[in-house]
């Protein structure tokens, strides 16, 4: 298992060029029979304990992450045990901490869990960067992995800001088929602000997630689009602004970089991964725009 999983983190270093991540996993493969054992119960939890934990730490990642329909990393996470997020699949694997969604009760079954030692730490839902490093730094401490989780925060950190450096401050919309965006207070927002570029939805006094309206799009086009979603096959009622031809054609004529469906993952540490995507390919387009004759 920990030769599988230190290929998979280390071809996630390539990718975001944090080479440091290496270095931190291998060395973790030291002393992790003395560290609790943690189970995730949902995509986010899962994405965290890949992120921050010892490989034999992990006792089971839910069904979600399993699901490469859902999950970015399903082929990652074969070795782990399934489990479906329920109370009862603590009971079966007895973790020593299991992360949850923030809120979950364990409905009716909740009881059942008193006695057993098995201490539930509910995730946040995110609405920035900095709560990403928040909530991977609270994690990191609980599973007893805080040194090392501080040097993954610093490393992300370090090439969040070297992202942006140089990039143009592009007006840029985030949109979705059926018209969705993000504008302040969001994640997307956070990331695309961070990297400099000109949040559209947010300049237009937009708060959350929330309608773009397709008239002021056409009006007064963006220089970039980010998509999200648009390689997904959706029903109509999710989709009119993608099957627009207005937009299709506006699409046609401007720069735009498709982040895939489950590239912000839940918005923690990943959003590192969506921030590279971006940033590479509004290089790409500056060069070409660059060598234009």
């Amino acid at each position: 298992m920990a030769s599988r999983s230190s290929s998979v983190i280390c071809r996630w270093c390539a990718r975001t060029g944090v080479a440091l991540f290496a270095a931190l996993f291998q060395a973790s493969q030291v002393g992790a029979s003395d560290l609790p054992r943690v189970m995730g119960t949902n995509l986010c939890a899962d994405l965290l304990l890949l992120s921050l934990a010892a490989p034999e730490q992990i006792v089971s990642l839910s069904r979600a992450s399993h699901d490469p329909s859902r999950s970015q990393v399903a082929d990652r996470v074969r070795a782990y045990p399934m489990n479906r997020g329920g109370v009862e699949d603590l009971l079966y694997r007895q973790p020593d901490i299991a992360l949850v969604f923030q809120g979950w009760t364990g409905g009716r079954f909740k009881g059942l869990l008193a006695g057993q030692d098995i201490r539930l730490l509910p995730m946040p839902y995110p609405t920035g960067w900095d709560d990403a490093l928040a909530t991977a730094r609270t994690v990191a401490r609980e599973i007893g992995r805080a040194e090392e989780g501080e040097a993954i925060i610093a490393a992300a950190e370090a090439r969040m800001h070297a992202l942006a450096e140089g990039l143009p401050a592009l007006r840029t919309l985030y949109l979705r088929p059926g018209g969705g965006s993000a504008g302040a207070g969001t994640f997307v927002d956070d990331v695309l602000t961070r990297l400099g570029l000109r949040n559209l939805a947010r300049e237009a006094g937009h708060t959350g997630w929330g309608r773009f309206p397709l008239e002021r799009i056409v009006a007064d086009p963006p220089e970039l689009f980010v998509l999200g979603y648009f390689d997904q096959a959706l029903p109509l009622t999710d989709s009119s602004y993608a099957r627009h031809p207005l937009l299709r054609d506006l699409l046609s004529r401007t720069p735009s970089i498709a982040v895939p469906s489950n590239g912000w993952g839940c918005g923690g540490l990943e959003l590192l991964e969506a921030a590279t995507t971006i940033a590479e390919a509004v290089r790409g387009l500056t060069s070409t725009r660059a060598n234009r004759p």
